[in-house]
């Protein structure tokens, strides 16, 4: 599941600034996204219904981003992601579990040019009891002190990678 930047919302406390950019050549791409600090813990959430088929199990993450300027690809970011489900009546309350954080690498030469795509975060569990139809919140942070990129990292996007139940559900 796709979940773009522009989806996104930053957290009010210590949340990443939002901006837009467009590629400095003829093409005119523009990017919404979040800048997230290399020294300052923040966050920014998105929220949605999974997908019927979703098992109620644990979720991985990939992370599209770029560097705002780097081209040293001696460089890397640390990304985590962390959920809570809600049922009808679900109060809102403790994440879970935060994913082991994924490291992905500084790319080559023009990298603020690039996007650079993480691989698969470790195993995320969803607090709550996660079921089908259920309002799931995700919570997406740069681990501070993790990776050594000294400038921010700007967040285009996550993938989320989900298990199906070999059963559909009824009606």
């Amino acid at each position: 599941l796709w979940v773009d930047a522009g989806s996104m919302v930053p957290q009010v406390t210590n949340g990443a600034a939002a901006g837009t950019s467009e590629s400095a050549d003829a093409y005119d791409i523009m990017n919404d996204y979040f800048a997230f600090d290399s020294s300052t813990q923040e966050y920014v959430q998105f929220k949605m219904v999974m997908p019927e088929q979703w098992d109620g199990g644990t979720i991985k993450a990939k992370f599209y981003w770029k560097p705002a300027s780097s081209t040293d690809t001696n460089h890397d970011v640390q990304w985590g992601i962390e959920g809570q489900a809600h049922a009808d009546g679900g109060e809102l309350g403790a994440w879970g579990t935060q994913a082991t954080a994924v490291t992905d690498n500084v790319i080559a030469t023009d990298s603020p040019k690039k996007v650079h795509i993480s691989a698969a975060s470790g195993a995320c569990t969803i607090a709550g009891s996660p079921a089908e139809g259920e309002l799931v919140y995700f919570r997406i942070g740069r681990v501070v002190g993790g990776d050594d990129l000294n400038e921010d990292a700007h967040l285009l996007g996550v993938n989320i990678q989900y298990r199906e139940s070999s059963t559909a559900s009824s009606a």
